[in-house]
């Protein structure tokens, strides 16, 4: 009988034990799906090389709301950082690195103002940037450079725009956003193109002293766009939102568009595409901006 006894016993602690571990084995796989699965916000990672030997700096921008969200200092030309846990939206991040070569018209103003610091080569990009859709993201350059191949063109007029750099996913609407840019890009080389044309008859026109021809080609070349070429712009930024006007990046393309130039009215008819629920959006937006 007590031999019985103590075999309950034993088989009782035993049942104990194993439902004890049953529970705590649940209870950890509870944490783990709920750190896993909600808890735990989706960190974005940036990668990438650049080839700098120099130290060099990354600064990220929600477009947005203007407010910097990510910057650090890099000291290798490898990227591979966590940049944070950030909204879905348009970025813009910005490449620079000091440098000790300072233009002639821009002395007087680093004279002026020290608290500008050291002068530094820029380049910079615009990227979407959802973490539903994708948490890597890979920074491009359009080429193979050398330092200081970077640094001449980033000193020479125009130069840097002929650098193209992307930050890119496998998200559809990072893609899309990429399209929309390399479109801009296309528009911006035609308007170089046709700019440097003009500077050569204006030459031309100053050599046969035909001052008011080459005056009139003056005027026009001050201008950030020649006046055909942005018109062609307008159209093809407009026919591309209409023609992906279901995808949300559209919403934020439209935004940054509509507030920042002064062709709004030509937007009128994207802005009527949209559901009502972000028509809504859109006008609360502007009213409180």
């Amino acid at each position: 009988m007590i031999h019985y006894i103590n075999e309950c016993v034993y088989l009782q602690q035993k049942n104990t034990s194993i439902l004890e571990n049953n529970k705590i084995k649940l209870l950890l796989g509870f944490i783990l799906y709920f750190l896993v699965g909600c808890g735990t916000p989706d960190q974005v990672y940036l990668r990438g090389n650049i080839p700098l030997k120099d130290t060099f700096y990354i600064d990220v921008y929600n477009m947005h709301t203007g407010i910097k969200t990510f910057s650090d200092t890099i000291c290798s030309e490898n990227i591979n950082h966590q940049i944070g846990t950030l909204p879905k939206g348009i970025y813009q991040l910005i490449v620079s690195w000091d440098r000790d070569i300072v233009k002639p018209q821009e002395i007087e103003r680093f004279a002026r103002q020290p608290e500008l610091g050291t002068p530094r080569y820029y380049m910079s990009t615009t990227f979407w940037l959802d973490t539903k859709e994708s948490n890597n993201y890979k920074l491009l350059l359009d080429n193979t450079y050398q330092q200081a191949e970077l640094e001449e063109l980033l000193l020479a007029k125009d130069g840097g725009e002929s650098i193209k750099i992307a930050v890119v996913s496998d998200g559809k609407n990072n893609k899309i956003y990429n399209e929309y840019l390399a479109l801009v890009d296309r528009y911006k080389a035609k308007n170089r193109y046709q700019k440097d044309s003009l500077q050569q008859v204006a030459i031309h026109y100053n050599d046969l002293k035909l001052l008011q021809e080459a005056d009139r080609l003056q005027t026009l070349l001050t201008r950030n766009w020649l006046t055909n070429v942005k018109a062609e712009l307008l159209k093809a930024e407009i026919d591309f939102m209409k023609n992906n006007i279901e995808n949300e990046v559209i919403v934020d393309i439209y935004q940054i568009q509509a507030n920042t130039k002064e062709d709004f009215k030509e937007y009128r008819e994207v802005y009527h595409l949209f559901p009502p629920t972000i028509r809504q959006a859109l006008a609360c937006w502007k009213k409180n901006n």
